[in-house]
């Protein structure tokens, strides 16, 4: 069934929502991809673009951070402050998301894993001389480990590293932000064309039962399986932050019903470091619904828009019933997360690519950390898209 809504109450996150035209419903054949696309993509009028805002401020490890550390911690407030600034000033209202509770967080993430992110932080200042942020002391080997009692034991099981920290507010900002993913979800399956999700934390690190790179749950994994709970399908998610999404490749690595395609930076040289490679193409019944394009050093917007037009000719062959974009910005040049060299006019390119792809489309909010040309980059990808 294409429509779904449910009368749920309020709860704060970030959410966009664009009228396309007439919906598109489920499993419609999709005519391919075509990578060349016009400079003046098609202007459609949009009814609305809605953002929904939440108070993310206090998920905020690098307020923690020692002056012995190596770097602060990139992914700040003012990252998803800056976006929806720049939202606002092209005019797009904003409105709460709803409280869709821990069930359908449930359906990717494990049981243990979200009791631990729950109860971490309260169970680590329960310990004498506490600091007011709990990292891993150290790391499981997970095939020669088991997953011990101790709140310190656990830190290490399951978070990858210390870019995903844990202070009073993770816990809150992190379901706030797969209620985002998932009301935008719902927005596709209720009609719309297109919804963009601003999500703060990011996701696409978070793997069943694992957190790093900044992300705790994973935002688009819990958006794709609602609407494929909601009967559509199959999915294709397009993953164009500079890193690669190893939790949400992890997720579907061995699933036939969501085509993962990444276009990142070479993980040899670039976090994450164990997951991206080219020679990855899923397990089992998952065999040719991952396509990873890990890209060297330095590219800039010819190299990197060839890349993202090629993941979207590959997502076309799937004929998905929608597109989830793993939107990331940066691969922006300068970028302190990151070794590529794009900007404003290849992110520009890439909304027009997506827009030609015609799709029923989710927008969920990766990474990006040069926040001064987070704003640019939004603006152009969303004016490539035909939404400004």
């Amino acid at each position: 069934m294409w429509t779904f809504r449910l009368p749920f109450s309020s709860f704060p996150y970030v959410v966009g929502i664009m009228d396309m035209g007439s919906p598109h419903p489920p499993n419609l054949p999709v005519a391919p991809h075509n990578r060349t696309v016009s400079p003046e993509p098609d202007r459609r009028r949009y009814r609305a673009m809605i953002v929904i805002t939440t108070d993310h401020a206090a998920h905020d490890p690098n307020r923690f951070t020692l002056p012995t550390d190596t770097r602060p911690y990139w992914e700040v407030p003012a990252r998803a402050d800056t976006l929806l600034a720049t939202l606002g000033a092209a005019g797009i209202a904003s409105k709460p998301a709803k409280d869709h509770g821990l069930a359908p967080i449930a359906r990717i993430h494990d049981a243990g894993y979200l009791r631990f992110l729950e109860t971490a932080f309260v169970r680590w200042q329960a310990l004498p001389n506490a600091a007011p942020i709990l990292r891993a002391p150290a790391y499981a080997v997970r095939h020669k480990g088991r997953c011990p009692d101790a709140v310190a034991g656990q830190a290490g099981w399951y978070l990858s590293s210390v870019t995903a920290p844990i202070v009073e507010a993770t816990f809150a900002a992190a379901v706030g932000s797969a209620h985002a993913a998932i009301e935008a979800a719902d927005t596709v399956l209720s009609g719309e064309r297109i919804a963009y999700a601003l999500c703060r934390p990011p996701g696409h690190h978070a793997h069943t039962d694992m957190a790093g790179g900044f992300c705790y749950l994973n935002n688009a994994a819990i958006a794709a399986q609602r609407m494929l709970d909601a009967g559509t399908g199959p999915l294709a998610v397009l993953d164009f932050d500079v890193h690669h999404g190893n939790g949400t490749q992890q997720i579907f690595y061995e699933r036939e019903d969501v085509f993962y395609a990444s276009v990142h930076g070479d993980p040899a040289g670039l976090y994450p470091w164990f997951a991206g490679y080219a020679d990855e193409a899923g397990q089992g019944r998952g065999i040719g619904w991952n396509l990873n394009l890990p890209l060297p050093p330095g590219t800039r917007n010819e190299g990197f828009t060839a890349a993202t037009g090629q993941a979207l000719d590959a997502i076309a062959a799937k004929r998905p019933a929608a597109l989830i974009v793993s939107l990331g910005f940066d691969a922006q040049e300068g970028d302190p997360a990151a070794n590529l060299s794009v900007n404003a006019e290849g992110f520009g390119v890439i909304g027009q690519q997506v827009a030609a792809l015609g799709l029923p489309t989710l927008l969920v909010q990766e990474g990006g950390y040069l926040v001064e040309r987070l704003g640019p980059n939004l603006t152009a990808f969303l004016t490539g898209l035909g939404v400004v």
